[in-house]
């Protein structure tokens, strides 16, 4: 019997990801459409380490994903023979009333994750690389650590190829053509050529309104810069002696192998902001006076927390784009009408941990069967259900509801 053909449009994390759980339920007819490269430096997947993290406010439910994506990328590590995850902690510095430490804090205790609270003399002497006069709460967390973001999605593709999965690189795709139920699904690439399929899922990052420009999907792209510092030493900002951390826009890894221009391995003190960057284009060409603008405030706020980075000198800048939504939460969903087309947006700048999680997500919801997490949370809908509560005119009732 004739099965199913799936087609995957971008070789990220997330459609890698897809096309390896689509593979492991026994689909064999799996191809994943590149515009350019795995791995390619655009790519919002592209890069040395991305942070695994387990705090996220009082929002349980994204907690809980990071664990069981945690579990995922052990089991890929066993598989692929690679080194995915390394655990380095993270320090958590915030306060009482930010209303996401503390929240922060409860969550994880409650899961049963080993986080604990630390007295600022007792910060001072486990990290005294922080300087920690503003903050008045903090936690460690010991489970959060580095994944190998370039690693990961090479040994995907490898695992992928190996498993019968057919990914064709600087293929781009133009058009999805679903105009009619009774045929099958049509991508228009680049070079005028058509590929049909049975179900397709849309994973195309920062690129995801040139094939769902009629959604007028609520997602911005924004730029971000990652700053990465040399001459300090091992001793004190090496893996072993400084936890990965966050405090407000901040967070940072430690020491670890890094990327220059030409791909060798270097070790940098990796740190950047999480604050929201220039809204862009994915193709447009960034303008140098805002970059400068935004690393000078960056570098001005880093040094405040870390004191020793006066002395470090700044090796180098990345960017990365972020796909952002307007709460920063995921949308993961089917086209509107159109079963056979499931996508994944919005992960704005969180997305990578969850990489082998969301790839089951996708997998379950364009075969028809029901997710392992509930994803009611990341419809589409949510953002017109929002709008049409918002443009009503309160009653009487709402008049007297409290604020």
């Amino acid at each position: 019997m004739k099965q199913d053909h799936f087609v995957i449009v971008g070789a990220g994390i997330v459609g890698l990801a897809t096309a390896y759980a689509l593979l492991a339920r026994g689909i064999e007819r799996v191809t994943v459409l590149e515009q350019e490269v795995v791995d390619h430096p655009r790519s919002t997947s592209h890069g040395a380490s991305r942070l695994l993290r387990f705090e996220y406010g009082a929002n349980a439910l994204y907690s809980q994903m990071v664990i069981l994506s945690l579990s995922r990328w052990v089991a890929l590590e066993q598989l692929t023979k690679r080194t995915l995850y390394l655990r380095t902690g993270l320090l958590l510095l915030g306060r009482e009333d930010d209303g996401f430490t503390l929240e922060s804090y409860r969550t994880l205790r409650a899961l049963g994750l080993p986080t604990e609270r630390l007295a600022e003399q007792q910060c001072r002497r486990r990290f005294p690389q922080f300087e920690t006069h503003a903050f008045d709460l903090l936690t460690y967390n010991l489970e959060a650590g580095i994944l190998h973001a370039s690693t990961a999605l090479r040994a995907l593709k490898a695992l992928v190829s190996e498993m019968g999965g057919t990914i064709c690189e600087r293929t781009r795709v133009c058009a999805l053509d679903a105009s009619s139920r009774q045929r099958p699904l049509r991508l228009r690439l680049a070079d005028g050529a058509t590929i049909s399929a049975d179900r397709v899922v849309l994973a195309t990052g920062p690129w995801v309104h040139r094939l769902l420009g009629e959604l007028h999907l609520p997602v911005q792209t924004t730029r971000q810069y990652l700053l990465y510092f040399g001459g300090l030493p091992l001793s004190s900002f090496g893996v072993h002696n400084f936890p990965a951390f966050m405090a407000n826009d901040l967070y940072g890894l430690p020491i670890h192998s890094t990327y220059s221009a030409n791909g060798e391995g270097l070790p940098w003190l990796k740190v950047a902001s999480h604050a929201t960057g220039p809204v862009i284009d994915p193709d447009e060409t960034e303008h140098p006076a805002r970059s400068q603008q935004l690393v000078r405030q960056a570098i001005h706020d880093l040094e405040e927390l870390l004191p020793a980075l006066r002395r470090a000198y700044l090796a180098h800048v990345g960017k990365c784009i972020y796909d952002m939504s307007p709460d920063g939460d995921f949308i993961i969903d089917l086209l509107p009408a159109e079963p056979r087309v499931a996508f994944a947006t919005g992960l704005s700048g969180h997305g990578f941990k969850f990489g082998p999680l969301l790839g089951e997500l996708l997998s379950s919801l364009v075969c028809g069967e029901e997710p392992l997490v509930p994803l009611t949370p990341f419809r589409l809908a949510r953002f017109h259900e929002r709008d049409a509560l918002s443009s009503r005119q309160p009653g009487p009732i709402d008049q007297r509801a409290p604020r």
